[in-house]
């Protein structure tokens, strides 16, 4: 009799257990329960923090004070782990317990670009403060890492987009002010809001890629950090520079012809 193969993890085998795992997987980020698997279903949101521990929260609470964090204090206000760990979401993301996350702090920063004589290098380099300082909180990537599934709890995903919405709003009247110190416009089509927003998803972004391809990243760097680099040429496309009143497209495609 021949001996048995040596099992491998890359055999047929080995395949319906990764292919099973890949269905889960799939499944804990769709929206409609009806497409999860029965098992997944019992899990209650936020199953991806379903690490953290009342226990511990309370016992760090506690730490260097003397009253007003006991267990009674605490479950006088969340009668469940689930209502707590939303709330401590919010919290979280919004950085209010952190130092310097004040954005009244970046408008003071922003306001120097304004009176800079070389406003690509200023713009750049703003932002790549602004990335740096969010690299320097690992809770900057919370959102990266519960977002897909906040559609299943539309109570908690209102409540993160209504506050994302006013710590937003310095900002979006920050750019309107940089624009108009400048005595520019933005292309048909584009507006503060827009603006604001493509700048926070390219944010996203490159939060992410700056923690999954860091070497990459640096490889890009020059003075400043692809980011940086990426806002500049970014915001040089939505100017109507030429005041042509031409959209990015028709833009471009003048340039090409």
């Amino acid at each position: 009799m021949s001996p048995r193969p040596t099992a491998t993890t890359d055999d047929e085998s080995a395949g319906y257990f990764l292919d099973a795992a890949a269905q889960l997987i799939d499944a804990m980020f769709v929206v409609s329960e009806e497409d999860r698997p029965r098992r997944l279903r019992s899990i209650d949101f936020p199953a991806a923090l379903q690490w953290l521990r009342l226990e511990d929260v309370i016992t760090l609470a506690q730490d260097g004070r003397d009253q007003g964090a006991s267990h009674k204090a605490f479950h006088n206000r969340w009668k469940s782990k689930e209502a707590f760990v939303k709330d401590a979401i919010i919290h979280t993301m919004l950085f209010r317990d952190a130092p310097n996350a004040d954005p009244a702090l970046q408008r003071v920063e922003m306001a120097a670009v304004a009176d800079a004589t070389d406003v690509a290098a200023a713009i750049a380099l703003f932002s790549d403060s602004m990335l740096s300082s969010l690299l320097s909180y690992p809770r900057s990537f919370l959102l990266l890492h519960i977002g897909p599934l906040l559609d299943q709890h539309p109570d908690l995903k209102e409540a993160i987009v209504e506050d994302m919405r006013r710590a937003l709003a310095p900002w979006h009247e920050g750019y309107a002010a940089l624009f108009e110190s400048f005595g520019v416009r933005m292309r048909p089509g584009w507006n503060i809001e827009r603006y604001g927003l493509t700048l926070q998803s390219m944010l996203d972004g490159f939060l992410m890629r700056s923690r999954v391809q860091a070497p990459q990243m640096e490889a890009c760097r020059t003075d400043v950090s692809l980011f940086g680099q990426a806002v500049v040429a970014f915001t040089l496309g939505i100017l109507d520079v030429d005041n042509q009143e031409h959209t990015v497209n028709e833009a471009l495609n003048s340039v090409i012809e």
